[in-house]
């Protein structure tokens, strides 16, 4: 109900139509929130698709709704270009980014992005200087977030 409310066309706050930040570790469950929100809130809030340099994995049709792939060279140049928000460079170089033209693409169509990112990216949305309503996901117990990165590791 506070989401409702709180991003109601008839509330003046001055965050009103800014970009939902969750910012917590892999494994923490914020793809499992943002699921829940739109289930409930779809028609006020958009998830963002990223941007990726990894190749798309078979047999997983959500590839296509949470990410598009473009080539490393086109991702450097768009990064050239100060397109990104934010984006990191995986261990493996792969490369991932949450660009300007999707936070405005989905603005444009009247709703509100959400954003996922881990903590770096969140401190790289700041310095981009995005406002935006940025909410911390803690995992239950360091216990279990080690649990879930393990099976998420094993499923992979």
């Amino acid at each position: 109900m506070f989401a409702k409310e709180y991003y109601h066309p008839f509330n003046p706050t001055p965050l009103k139509n800014k970009p939902l930040i969750l910012v917590g570790p892999s494994g923490v469950g914020k793809r499992t929130l943002i699921d829940l929100v739109l289930q409930d809130y779809g028609d006020i809030f958009a998830r963002k698709k990223s941007i990726t340099t990894r190749p798309i994995r078979v047999g997983n049709e959500k590839s296509k709704e949470n990410f598009n792939f473009i080539t490393e060279h086109d991702f450097r140049r768009m990064l050239q270009n100060g397109e990104f928000v934010e984006y990191h460079e995986r261990s493996e170089g792969i490369l991932y980014g949450t660009a300007k033209a999707e936070l405005e693409r989905i603005k444009s169509s009247g709703k509100i992005p959400i954003i996922e990112v881990d903590v770096e990216g969140a401190v790289e949305i700041n310095r981009q200087a995005v406002e935006g309503n940025f909410l911390f996901i803690y995992p239950p117990s360091f216990e279990e977030l080690r649990r879930r990165i393990g099976n998420r590791i094993e499923t992979e």
